[in-house]
């Protein structure tokens, strides 16, 4: 059984022909949380972990706080959301379970946040080996504020793929 528990719209499954996975999506817009899912410990094969990872607050544009229903209002607090749904892997992943974690680097205040190396050390915290990692690049221009620019835009995000070690 595969879990996506961070499903939204389905934008992770659009190219894929989903009859051919045993397929539970859930997402909190229908009012099941990540961090604390329905399944049985050891129940699940695979586990896509999907969060809001840019944070919002008053310096992000309100449409896309609006659009991730994003209640981050830090670098840390994103971390800390992406923690809850590791553990919560670990919970319900069979022993080598696969997670995937889609994730994306920021910018926060003109300081450089890489989240793909903080959950990766996370993930391997937590018991899971990190066994690939793949680069996806968006094909649209990055958002970014007026002024000058500080530091690379940020159009690429990754997907860590991990095996739970139990």
């Amino acid at each position: 059984m595969i879990a996506d528990v961070t499903y939204g719209k389905g934008a992770f499954w659009k190219k894929i022909d989903t009859t051919k996975y045993n397929l539970c999506p859930t997402d909190l817009l229908i009012g099941i949380d990540f961090r604390n899912l329905p399944y049985k410990p050891t129940s699940i094969d695979c586990l896509i972990l999907d969060p809001p990872y840019m944070h919002g607050g008053p310096t992000i544009k309100l449409s896309l706080n609006n659009c991730y229903h994003n209640a981050n209002t830090g670098h840390e607090s994103v971390i800390r959301l992406y923690a809850g749904g590791i553990l919560e892997a670990a919970r319900v992943l069979r022993k080598k379970g696969i997670c995937i974690v889609k994730c994306q680097d920021e910018t926060e205040s003109g300081k450089q946040r890489f989240s793909h190396i903080e959950l990766i050390h996370l993930l391997e915290v937590f018991g899971f080996s990190v066994v690939d990692l793949f680069l996806m690049v968006q094909s649209t221009i990055p958002i970014t504020r007026e002024g000058p620019q500080k530091s690379a835009r940020k159009n690429h995000s990754y997907a860590l793929v991990a095996r739970f070690r139990r």
